[in-house]
């Protein structure tokens, strides 16, 4: 085997183990809800009224920074956050206002605030209101 062959095949493989890390880091990062930690607890029961609420969340697109109930992108979850803020603080934080808007870069804070006058904006705070 020459030389530049070797290279070849050590390229060939180190391409290969850096598709597979990375499918396997995006398959982690993505667990179906019954396979993340916890899950084999008592599954939460959601009611009706639940419902719109986690309607709108789908719609505005939350789910793509967000997870709520094992749903979403688990980086910044949602779960709890109805037990730490009140609903004007929680108001603020979804749909970037008052003092919150700071928090948020300049493009993050725009498309929260392109929500909060959403017919689903009451839905979707009542929704995050009872993750507790």
């Amino acid at each position: 085997m020459t030389r530049q062959s070797r290279a070849r095949w050590l390229a060939f493989a180190t391409a290969l183990l850096v598709v597979l890390l990375a499918a396997l880091f995006a398959w982690l990062r993505n667990l179906p809800p019954a396979l993340q930690a916890g899950a084999l607890h008592a599954p939460k029961t959601s009611s009706a009224s639940d419902e719109p609420g986690r309607a709108a969340f789908v719609r505005a697109g939350c789910g793509g920074c967000h997870s709520a109930e094992g749903r979403g992108n688990p980086a910044y979850p949602l779960d709890g956050v109805g037990a730490r803020l009140d609903r004007e603080s929680l108001r603020d934080a979804a749909f970037a206002l008052g003092g919150a808007a700071e928090r948020f870069p300049p493009a993050v804070a725009q498309r929260k605030r392109a929500h909060a006058n959403d017919a689903d904006a009451e839905a979707l705070l009542a929704y995050l209101q009872q993750l507790k």
